[in-house]
C-alpha cells in the first residue's frame, strides 16, 4: 500500500490500514461474495425445495437453457427493457426540467417550497408508494378516474388492462425517482460558471443555445451519472410491481426481477431461479458497460 505521494507505507501503517478495512471486507465477503458463489453453484443443479433432498442432482447448463427458452422469461425481459428505457428517459426529461426551473430566479419564494414538495417521494418506502398509487388507480373510487370523469372522459381500468397497467407502472416509477435526478441536476447546474453564460449572452446566444451548447456539455458527467444510476435501478425494479400489479393482468407487467423471484420462491425451482438471476446479472453488466461506452468521451 502507498501514501498519496507514492511512497510505500511502513509496516505499522500497513497493519493499521488492513485492520481498518478488514471489517468492511469481511462483511462484503460473508454477505455478498459467498451467497453469490453459492447461488451460482446451485444454478447447475436440479434444486426444487418442494421435493426431497435426494432429488438434487447436477444437470450442468440445463437450467440456463431452460431459462433462455422460457417464453415468460423472454417476454418479461422485453417488457423490462421497454419499461427501463421509458422510465429513464422521463426521469432525465422531468429531472432536468425541474432542476432548471428551480435554480432560476423565477419566483424564488415558490421555488423554495417546491424543492421541499418535490423531494417528498424520496422519503416514502416503495411499498407505501405502491399502496398509495393503488388506491389512486382504483377504477371506481380512484382519484385519477375521478378527474377523468369530471372532464367528461371514460374511466380507465388502470390495473386490469395490459396497456394502462404498464403505463401506471411507468408513472409510479417516474414519480418516485425523478426527485433524485432533480437534485443531482440542480447540483450540476450550480457548477456551470456564470461567466460563460454571460459571455454566450453577449455573443447573442438565446436560452436554447446556451443550454444545449454551454450548459449541457459542462454537466455531461452528471448526466452520465444519472443515466447509469437510474438504468441500473430501473432494470431491477421489483417492489412496486409486486405490490401494485403483482405482474398482472396475467403476466403482462412481470419484470425480470419479479419473474426470477416467482420462479425461485413461488414455484420452488431454486436452481432455475439462480440461473435466471445470473443471466439477469450479466445483462445488467453488459447494458451498463454499453451505456458508459456510448456516453464516454476522449480525454
Amino acid at each position: 500500500m502507498y501514501e498519496g505521494n507514492g511512497r510505500r507505507l511502513n509496516k505499522p501503517k500497513r497493519v493499521a490500514a488492513f485492520v481498518f478495512i478488514s471489517p468492511a471486507v469481511l462483511f462484503l465477503v460473508v454477505f455478498s461474495v459467498i451467497p453469490m458463489l453459492y447461488s451460482f453453484g446451485i444454478s447447475f443443479f436440479h434444486y426444487n425445495t418442494s421435493m426431497n433432498a435426494d432429488t438434487i442432482r447436477f444437470i450442468g447448463l440445463k437450467n440456463y437453457v431452460s431459462v433462455l427458452t422460457n417464453k415468460q422469461f423472454l417476454d418479461s425481459a422485453c417488457w423490462t427493457f421497454i419499461f427501463t428505457v421509458s422510465a429513464v428517459a422521463l426521469n432525465l426529461l422531468f429531472g432536468m426540467t425541474l432542476a432548471v426551473v428551480l435554480t432560476t430566479n423565477f419566483l424564488p419564494r415558490i421555488s423554495k417550497v417546491m424543492k421541499t414538495v418535490f423531494t417528498i417521494p424520496m422519503m416514502i418506502a416503495p411499498i407505501v408508494i405502491a399502496t398509495i398509487w393503488k388506491l389512486m388507480f382504483s377504477p371506481i373510487y380512484g382519484v385519477l378516474n375521478g378527474l377523468l370523469v369530471s372532464m367528461g372522459l371514460d374511466r380507465v381500468e388502470w390495473l386490469s388492462a395490459v396497456v394502462p397497467a404498464r403505463i401506471a407502472l411507468v408513472i409510479v416509477e417516474v414519480w418516485a425517482t425523478t426527485p433524485l435526478c432533480m437534485l443531482i441536476f440542480m447540483a450540476a447546474l450550480k457548477t456551470v460558471p456564470e461567466e460563460l453564460l454571460e459571455a454566450a449572452t453577449i455573443d447573442g446566444a438565446n436560452w436554447r443555445q446556451k443550454f444545449f451548447q454551454v450548459t449541457m456539455p459542462l454537466i455531461r458527467n452528471f448526466t452520465v451519472l444519472v443515466l447509469t444510476m437510474r438504468f441500473m435501478d430501473a432494470i431491477r425494479m421489483f417492489d412496486i410491481v409486486y405490490n401494485l400489479t403483482n405482474g398482472g393482468p396475467g403476466t403482462s407487467t412481470e419484470t425480470l426481477a419479479s419473474t426470477i423471484y416467482k420462479m425461485a420462491f413461488r414455484y420452488y425451482n431454486v436452481g432455475e431461479g439462480s440461473a435466471g438471476a445470473f443471466i439477469f446479472f450479466v445483462l445488467i453488466v453488459l447494458f451498463s458497460l454499453l451505456i458508459m461506452k456510448l456516453t464516454g468521451k476522449e480525454e
